[in-house]
């Protein structure tokens, strides 16, 4: 009875004493902390498998659009040795060769890397109209497929298309008026009562923008879409530096002999002095004239650096001449930055003899402009300027036209700023004359393939 009664009371003993209970409660906390640190791990584990295979992802469609890029660098630049014979271009080793297309009508497969990734584009044969690039690009184990279309341009067609252009922005301000359709790849501003007549296309992703009464006339509509601008050397002739007709405006400096020398020197007319004040300065190649004066331009092609006419002085292209002065890069005429190589101010104004919309002439001397990537340029026209009928192209300048001017023709620059009463239009039946060049490609379209490679390359595109 004694060890019953004992053992009876060691349990009541265990039963009120907490001896022993840390051991469970510790594992229980224990595998508790490892159950939710095995869920944290686990989901910080696919969180990186997501976060690699997205930062993947986007390397790849990264690597497929600089391979499209390539291919329209390498388009534009070799575009003249493609013919209807060998209308690709592909890679022989390391080497870019001109080739035949393949069996399935597209050029070959060229491959490239660009950083950590890799990229495959194949290009539809050379065209007049539209062509298209199918580029894939491949990182860390995903592929990405893109289509882009590319359309053929030429200085012609780009200035049929719109009366103004800035390559990178339009904006009017102060009663400016437009009566053509424009075009930019940045963004389009009108302000302060200017108004367009005409179309309007502004860049990708950029906006046409009214206010303070600015306004586009009914019936013209507004679209999205990116141009580029062929530059001057693709269609100025390659010998214009020694075969030009710059020699028209010098002074003669031996008129005992016939004809005086040198040869073909003051050709052309002018109404100023040409002992005094001679319109050509040979050194700095400019062409400027004295007060009230007239020079009249009856060659074809000049090569100079700058153009001046201020106070009431006036150039005419004589009826029947085709005149196109181009203007050499900045950097070869010695000019800083933020030179103007055109300048006309205080009633002087350019015209054309050749120029009768009632006829249906529409001859106008051309003024083209090669500019510089690195050196800013400027054409000013300002100080009620008169009516000017041109075609001006300078796609490296900036173009500020201003003060109650009127122009009639095509423009097109870096930049297009009108203020204060200036207008531009076109009379009916107006075209640009035929510039030709070489033939530019720029993008038209892009889109993502979602499907699987097949045939024709662009399916699933």
């Amino acid at each position: 009875m004694v060890i019953l009664h004992s053992l009876r009371q060691r349990f009541r003993e265990l039963l009120r004493s907490e001896r022993g209970i840390a051991l469970p409660t510790a594992l229980f906390a224990t595998i508790a902390s490892f159950s939710l640190a095995s869920v944290a791990v686990v989901a910080s584990v696919d969180a990186q498998h997501g976060t690699t295979r997205d930062h993947s992802s986007k390397e790849a469609i990264a690597a497929a659009d600089a391979g499209a890029n390539i291919a329209l660098l390498r388009l534009n630049r070799y575009a003249a040795s493609l013919s209807t014979s060998t209308p690709c271009l592909g890679m022989s080793g390391s080497t870019l060769v001109v080739t035949t297309a393949l069996a399935d009508g597209w050029c070959p497969e060229v491959k490239g890397t660009v950083g950590g990734s890799s990229y495959a584009y194949r290009v539809s044969p050379l065209t007049t109209g539209t062509m298209n690039v199918v580029a894939a690009g491949a990182s860390g184990g995903v592929k990405r497929r893109i289509n882009v279309s590319f359309t053929a341009q030429t200085v012609g067609s780009v200035l049929s298309a719109a009366g103004v252009i800035g390559l990178e922005e339009i904006s009017l301000d102060n009663n400016a008026d437009i009566r053509v359709g424009i075009g930019t790849n940045g963004n389009v501003t009108v302000k302060n009562n200017a108004n367009v007549c005409g179309n309007i296309r502004h860049g990708i992703g950029k906006k046409a923008e009214f206010s303070i009464n600015g306004t586009q006339c009914k019936g013209y509509g507004i679209t999205e879409g990116n141009e580029s601008l062929p530059p001057v050397s693709s269609f100025m002739p390659t010998n214009i530096a020694t075969t030009n007709d710059d020699y028209r405006l010098a002074q003669c400096t031996n008129t005992k002999v016939s004809p005086p020398l040198p040869l073909g020197c003051q050709s052309d007319t002018y109404s100023g002095s040409w002992s005094s004040n001679v319109p050509w300065d040979s050194k700095s190649r400019t062409i400027s004239t004295s007060n009230n004066a007239t020079l009249t331009l009856g060659g074809g092609d000049y090569f100079v650096c700058r153009l001046e006419l201020s106070n009431n002085s006036h150039l005419i292209m004589a009826d029947g001449a085709h005149v196109r002065v181009f203007f050499d890069t900045p950097e070869n005429c010695g000019l800083k930055s933020g030179a103007r190589q055109i300048e006309i101010s205080n009633n002087a104004g350019i015209t054309s003899t050749g120029y009768q919309p009632a006829l249906g002439k529409f001859d106008v001397p051309g003024f083209y402009l090669m500019g510089s990537p690195t050196i800013p340029t400027t054409i000013e026209w300002s100080n009620n300027s008169g009516v000017n009928e041109f075609v001006l192209y300078a796609p490296n300048s900036n173009i500020n036209l201003s003060n109650n001017a009127t122009y009639v023709g095509v423009i097109a620059g870096k930049t297009v700023h009108l203020d204060n009463n200036a207008i531009v239009k076109q009379d009916e039946g107006f075209k640009p004359p035929a510039i030709g060049g070489a033939t530019l490609y720029s993008r038209q379209s892009y889109v993502e393939c979602t499907g699987a490679t097949g045939s024709p390359p662009n399916s699933n595109c």
